[in-house]
């Protein structure tokens, strides 16, 4: 199979979040197919950050989407020129008021490759304690929640995870966890 290209993009709308993008598009050999939309998105970061005592920190929240409250790790977007690592450092602090003593990369992943052009990178933030406060945005609030990691299993089964990016980084997370 050949990549598809594009012959043209125009954005045609704009908010807060994020952007639509209209695509022309050509199969692999060349044919003009019909146009395609995409959201433009700024990539996001995750962090899973274990306390001493072996917990990790949740917070809780509502999201608009679902219209419904989800327990997820901290996280949220990159902003411009900050790199992803800076971003997961300030999101756990803005979200749960907590910090680490040493932060790693575990995964990035497309967030929807069919419709969105971003990924999201997931950090794990080890020796997490309360730094200071909170300093939410103006449409977020968030009350943490510390997670026994033994907990994670039964809650991803359950369904209490249903956030996808974060049951994709706890699923890794757990499975890198196994084998090292």
């Amino acid at each position: 199979m050949k990549k598809w290209s594009r012959s043209g993009t125009e954005r045609v709308a704009s908010y807060p979040v994020f952007g639509v993008e209209k695509h022309r598009i050509h199969d692999g050999e060349g044919k003009p197919r019909r146009d395609v939309f995409t959201f433009a998105c700024t990539d996001w970061c995750n962090v899973i950050a274990r306390t001493a005592a072996g917990e990790i920190v949740m917070i809780w929240q509502y999201r608009f989407g679902t219209d419904e409250l989800s327990l997820e790790i901290p996280g949220g977007v990159i902003d411009p020129g900050e790199a992803p690592i800076a971003a997961a450092k300030r999101e756990l602090r803005e979200e749960t008021g907590y910090g680490a003593s040493s932060f790693r990369h575990l995964s990035t992943v497309a967030a929807n490759p069919a419709i969105q052009s971003n990924r999201c990178h997931t950090f794990v933030a080890d020796g997490a304690a309360p730094e200071g406060s909170t300093a939410f945005d103006d449409l977020e609030e968030c009350e943490l929640c510390l997670v026994p990691e033994a907990a994670l299993p039964a809650l991803l089964d359950d369904g209490t995870l249903s956030h996808a990016l974060v049951v994709s980084a706890l699923e890794t997370y757990l499975r890198r966890r196994q084998t090292t």
